[in-house]
């Protein structure tokens, strides 16, 4: 299979997956057992939506107007706006303009990264578990993938990342990590870098800070600086989350021109929609609303993380817009009975079976939500709700093969 092949063949089995499992289940095959229907659009607003680690709130007030001021250049190819969005991006992290790169999406990066600088002969190093974007295209293109389990508090083991580096082609960082939402603090970074060099000095670091907005730790920082050193660092990032525009997919990598210009080889060519152009340079001046985005996410995952522990459940530290809950229980049953009551959350991230991530919504939803989540871990759990998951069992093999994938087009999560 071609590597062209390859991408095709993952766009098709990821279709829908992190919206329904079962789409993905659809794009990929039709042999496996028979699946219930999509919901319909009036099931879906009944749904509280806390799976896929969206800004539930949406995009700001600068980016919506953007995106209604600029509807009527539709017709037009963006390139004065793209270049604007670009001298933006670098303005804000101080770097030139040719450090960075667009694309639909931060998944997009992930994809031509791994496609670009790992093969059968140079395998990927990450954690487990992770984003499972890299390791997934790893596995399917052949490419031997080294994932140290992260450690009891959910961080990634840096040392045992680094100690497997030798003969690899990439190393993927995300910070903080997803699902366990634990950060790798600047020094901690550093440290990696250095310690991967010893062992390793041509293999790409790449590490994908989707999360790095919504970060309090002081310890915490892009890694953005280390570039100017090593041209073999790219960072990524996205407007999926704190600026709440999963749906208008836009990411970008920061990187030296060498290292990008090999990655472009293998990234998406086509332009970003006018719209979403538009609706992110706003973005990124509206600094007052991503501050109460910050805001809100701290304050509402404060309370969620504190029910769940006066409940008496482990609950991993976490700089994002999720927790990792240990339920004590197999996520998978749990996954169905929530979505049977009419919460959906996401899907089990191995090893760490037992663990629940929860994406953290508006504060109403999660008012709304938690004592549910908190009611299905009781001893029994209500019938209408065993009933409900009984009647209509979910395609396992699907969700947990491919769902949790972002690539060009469809959702991250």
């Amino acid at each position: 299979m071609t590597r062209r092949a390859l991408g095709r063949s993952v766009a098709l089995g990821t279709l829908g997956a992190c919206l329904w499992p079962e789409a993905a289940a659809s794009a990929m095959q039709t042999t496996m057992a028979p699946r219930r229907q999509r919901p319909t659009d009036a099931e879906l607003k009944t749904l509280i939506r806390i799976g896929a680690n969206e800004n539930p709130y949406g995009v700001g007030p600068a980016a919506a107007e953007a995106i209604r001021q600029n509807i009527v250049a539709a017709n037009r190819y963006p390139n004065e706006l793209t270049m604007t969005l670009m001298t933006t991006l670098a303005k804000f992290h101080d770097v030139p303009v040719e450090w960075i790169a667009l694309s639909p999406g931060s998944g997009d990066i992930l994809r031509g990264a791994t496609m670009t600088f790992t093969s059968a002969s140079l395998p990927l190093v990450g954690a487990a578990p992770t984003f499972e974007a890299p390791a997934r295209i790893a596995e399917m293109a052949g490419v031997p993938v080294r994932a140290p389990k992260v450690l009891a508090n959910g961080q990634l083991d840096l040392v045992s990342m680094a100690a497997q580096g030798a003969g690899a082609g990439m190393f993927y960082i995300c910070n903080p990590n997803n699902p366990t939402g634990s950060i790798v603090s600047a020094a901690a970074v550093t440290d990696f870098v250095a310690r991967v060099r010893k062992v390793n000095t041509d293999g790409l670091i790449l590490i994908d800070e989707a999360y790095s907005d919504l970060v309090d730790d002081p310890g915490f920082a892009s890694a953005t600086p280390l570039i100017k050193n090593d041209k073999k660092v790219l960072v990524s990032r996205t407007f999926s989350k704190i600026h709440g525009m999963a749906g208008l997919r836009v990411g970008y990598a920061i990187g030296h021109p060498d290292t990008l210009n090999i990655l472009r080889k293998n990234l998406s060519m086509g332009n970003l929609a006018v719209t979403s152009i538009a609706a992110a340079t706003a973005s990124m001046g509206d600094t007052e609303n991503m501050k109460k985005q910050k805001a809100l996410n701290r304050d509402t995952r404060a309370a969620t993380r504190q029910a769940f522990e006066k409940a008496g459940y482990t609950v991993l530290p976490s700089e994002a817009n999720f927790i990792m809950v240990d339920i004590k229980k197999d996520v998978r049953e749990y996954q169905n009975a929530c979505r049977a009551a009419g919460v959906m959350i996401a899907r089990p991230f191995p090893p760490l079976n037992t663990y629940a991530r929860i994406t953290i919504g508006t504060t109403e939803e999660m008012q709304k939500a938690t004592p549910i989540l908190l009611s299905l871990l009781a001893p029994t759990a209500p019938t209408s709700a065993e009933r409900r998951v009984a009647e209509e069992p979910l395609i396992v093999a699907a969700n947990t093969a491919f769902d949790g994938m972002e690539i060009p087009g469809y959702p991250a999560c």
